[in-house]
């Protein structure tokens, strides 16, 4: 967990309660823990324990949550336990565990808007992307980098926002596709990770990338799910097709990834 202290110059108050907690007492220690990469859901269910539990509490700048040091240790404990039941939080692995000696690429998000990170960050659990927080750095699996880099421009372009599930699936412009696409880029999964040559495998790829909008899945599937797909779908029609050569080493692995991905689903 992300936090840095502000000492004053009294004495903890070991019985200070919510009331009497002045943030911007000069004399007064104040724990300060960064917020950033928590979606707003996860920092309203965080106020709420922590007014349940009676720690004192207040908002700083940006997304600060200030403690008094007196209620330090119960902070922790509260937060500790949210990160690990809502796989939230910053330094932290996330629900989509990334290992200590895997290959990684950052991306520094400082000045990306909250709740532009709290959408990439909600989009990475769903979809099962292998990352994890270091404030507001992102840290994935470089084996994913092309599928990342697709959430963030998708991010950017305001196809995807921060509660990805208060927007229903097919409410976009594009007409609504039927479940049978992401049947398609199953099938071509599995066909393209035994052969990735496959003419027909390639083919159905190829036509299912060419209807398929990111912003817009089908009905009865989750967002997160079918930008995922999508993702690795546009990686793999690239592996095989964008050069003069096909990469077919890299295809056989998104292949497979897509594959797995879709098969609890299909």
């Amino acid at each position: 967990m992300s936090f840095y202290r502000t000492s004053g110059e009294g004495d903890p108050d070991p019985a200070e309660s919510i009331e009497d907690f002045d943030p911007n007492d000069p004399d007064a220690t104040i724990v300060h823990y960064d917020l950033g990469a928590w979606a707003h859901d996860d920092q309203a269910e965080l106020i709420a324990e922590l007014a349940a539990a009676g720690v004192p509490h207040a908002w700083g700048e940006a997304d600060e949550l200030l403690v008094p040091e007196s209620a330090e240790t119960r902070a922790d404990e509260i937060i500790a336990d949210l990160e690990a039941r809502l796989g939230v939080g910053l330094g932290v692995l996330s629900r989509a565990e990334l290992a200590d000696d895997e290959p990684t690429v950052e991306y520094d998000l400082g000045e990306w808007p909250h709740d532009d990170r709290a959408a990439i960050a909600r989009t990475l659990d769903e979809g099962t992307i292998r990352h994890r927080w270091d404030g507001t750095t992102l840290l994935i699996a470089a084996a994913d980098e092309a599928t990342v880099d697709s959430v963030l421009d998708a991010v950017e372009r305001g196809d995807v926002v921060g509660d990805l599930d208060t927007e229903p699936a097919g409410s976009g412009d594009a007409p609504d596709l039927p479940f049978e696409t992401l049947t398609t880029f199953f099938l071509a999964g599995e066909r393209l990770a035994r052969n990735q040559l496959d003419a027909d495998g390639l083919a159905h790829l190829l036509e299912a990338v060419d209807v398929a909008d990111p912003a817009n899945p089908p009905y009865g599937v989750e967002r997160a799910l079918w930008q995922r797909a999508c993702g690795l779908s546009d990686e793999l029609a690239g592996a095989l097709g964008d050069g003069d050569e096909p990469d077919v080493e890299r295809a056989g692995v998104v292949a497979e990834q897509l594959r797995d991905l879709l098969r609890p689903y299909i």
